[in-house]
Order: structure tokens, then sequence, then C-alpha cells
């Protein structure tokens, strides 16, 4: 059964977080980490990126990371008209925004990537989202679009490997502490890229590494230390 994902609000006192979900994700991916941030009192946002949380892959392939840009600018917007502070951290391709956030906003406070493919490098993206298709359109009990995701998926990855490259180009711009949360074993991106990111951010960085967990962090595993981790961070840069 299939339920439709939903962005995530929680409202809190003086600090609000970001958070922003993977490629062919939701807010789900984000919802367990939400829930501990909330009950500690921060404020918490999730949106969900355009064309994501339906049945159909092809409208995820219909979307450009350049909307997904103005739509984490648009949520970071609102956050800085609730909260005094605001960070934002992202999930492998949400983590390709929160860091260009990083770069671009000097009202953030903070924030960080977890599992994201920031730095080039070997990836099973193409056939992770050919899994995903096919296990929506087993739910959708529909005969699906391989033809038309096959044809129109390398443009897409194409699209986010050259956003990224450009966050990567701008990694000397950061001015503040990043947190990084990788995957040890990460099935869809080369883990051992993250340690490549820390090396090239010239900022102070919370480095953490998961070993035996699988991409996405945030709900397996992981997930518990995880939150640990980022509530720490938090505490750490949160002004007193």
């Amino acid at each position: 059964m299939f339920r439709q994902p939903h962005p995530i609000q929680y409202p809190g006192g003086q600090t609000g977080v970001l958070l922003l979900h993977a490629y062919t994700g939701s807010p789900n991916d984000m919802n367990k980490l939400a829930h501990r941030l909330a009950d500690a009192g921060y404020g918490v946002s999730v949106p969900l990126f355009a064309g994501h949380g339906t049945l159909e892959p092809l409208d995820i392939l219909a979307a450009s990371p350049e909307e997904w840009w103005a739509q984490t600018q648009a949520a970071l917007a609102e956050m800085h008209g609730h909260y005094a502070q605001v960070f934002v951290f992202g999930l492998s391709l949400g983590g390709i925004f929160a860091m260009k956030a990083l770069e671009t906003d000097a009202r953030l406070q903070g924030g960080g990537v977890f599992s994201s493919p920031i730095i080039a490098g070997a990836n099973q993206l193409p056939a992770g989202f050919r899994q995903y298709a096919q296990y929506m359109s087993r739910l959708a009990d529909s005969p699906g679009h391989m033809t038309a995701v096959n044809q129109q998926l390398p443009a897409q990855l194409a699209a986010i490997a050259d956003f990224s490259q450009t966050v990567a180009d701008h990694l000397s711009q950061l001015r503040r502490p990043i947190f990084i949360g990788q995957a040890g074993a990460d099935e869809l991106i080369d883990a051992t890229r993250a340690y490549a990111l820390r090396d090239a951010i010239q900022q102070p960085v919370d480095f953490h590494w998961y070993p035996d967990a699988k991409h996405v962090i945030t709900v397996n595993s992981a997930h518990h230390q995880l939150e640990q981790d980022v509530l720490n961070y938090l505490q750490e840069e949160v002004p007193a």
C-alpha cells in the first residue's frame, strides 16, 4: 500500500533545522531525525522535492536540480522568518543543496551532509534509480515506463553531477563548522569520497563514519547514533 508522503513541520524555540531528503526519497527519509530534533526543542522543516513522493518515477525525471535548489532557497527563507538561528542538513542529493546553502547563505548557523556525493566518484545511482522505478511500477500495478526512464535518466544524473561540481568548486566559501556523516557500507556512492570532502573543507569538520551502515543512515542501523551526533553538533554550535 502506497501512502503519499508529505512535508514535515514541527514548531520549535529559537533554533530551526531544515532537513533535505534524498534522490527518489521523500520527507520520510528524515522522519526519525525530525522527531528526535523536535523532541529536543528544535523547530524542524522537511520539504518535499518536486517530482518526488508519487508512484510515477518520470515525475522525478521531469524536475531539475535548479528547481530543487529553488525549493531549498524558499524553505530557508521561511525558516529565517521564524527562527533566530537556522541550520541545514541534507541526505545524499539533499546534501548537495544543503552544502550549496552553507556556501551562499551567510545567515546560516551551520549544518552538513549525510552520505552525500558532493565530491565526484564511482556510484551506482543509475542502477539504484532503475530499481526504484521498477519497484514503484509494481506498487502502481502498471507496466511502468522503463524505456522512457532509460532515455531520460542519464541527462538528469549528468545535471545533478554538474550541479554538485559547482558546489565542490566553492567549498572554500564555507565559513562555519560543517557536519559530515557517512555510511561506511554505502551501496550507492563511493564512501571514501567523504574523506575527500572533509579534506577539501577549510573549516572545522565534525566527521562521523558509520562503518556497517548502508546509504540511508537517517533510517537504518546508524540512525540512533547519527541523531545523537547531530544533536551534539547543534548544541556545540548554537550560541549560549
